[in-house]
């Protein structure tokens, strides 16, 4: 009897072609980032009670005293998004995603080992990465942001915030919309 099935190679999450110099398997060098001193100044801010055009020169001042602290990016992108200003918001990401590669690559241009969520002060990078790679996903550029969340998962195991979801979503062919529905 002759076996006609159609076998198709299986997609594994970590392709080694992918990260070959850029994440190094031996690499045990962890990024921990360190508490950002105006992070006291921003959750003040936000408890405000203020318009969002204060709130946003405000988000403004705290990018510009402290560009590394990327918690204030995140919110100006929220605020931007739902006044509608997507272009000014994408600036924003690209210009908070910069600052978050600037912080954890090396001189090489690799990844750390671990950038794990375990370690609360580094959240805002992840967020910002993460955020990144869904607004690839959302534009088309499914296989970059196929390798941001590969290099999230990667670096951090515990997957405390589910990029292992979004690589499967991106593996299966779904729309980025279609899959926040699912």
């Amino acid at each position: 009897m002759s076996n006609n099935r159609n076998v198709t190679r299986q997609t594994t999450l970590f392709p080694d072609e992918i990260f070959h110099g850029i994440l190094d398997e031996k690499c045990h060098i962890e990024f921990r980032d360190h508490p950002r001193y105006l992070m006291e100044s921003y959750y003040d801010l936000l408890e405000s009670d203020i318009e969002d055009s204060t709130l946003k020169a405000e988000l403004k001042k705290l990018i510009n005293k402290e560009p590394d602290f990327l918690c204030p990016y995140l919110t100006l992108i929220e605020i931007l998004k739902e006044e509608n200003q997507i272009s000014e918001a994408n600036k924003v990401l690209e210009n908070a995603y910069t600052q978050a590669l600037n912080l954890i690559l090396d001189e090489s241009g690799r990844w750390p080992g671990k950038l794990e969520a375990s370690w609360i002060p580094n959240w805002h990078i992840i967020i910002t990465i993460f955020e990144k790679a869904i607004y690839l996903w959302e534009t088309g550029k499914t296989d970059d942001s196929l390798d941001l969340f590969r290099k999230l998962l990667k670096t951090n195991p515990n997957d405390d915030f589910g990029a292992r979801n979004y690589v499967l979503g991106i593996l299966l062919d779904f729309d980025c919309r279609e899959f926040h529905k699912w």
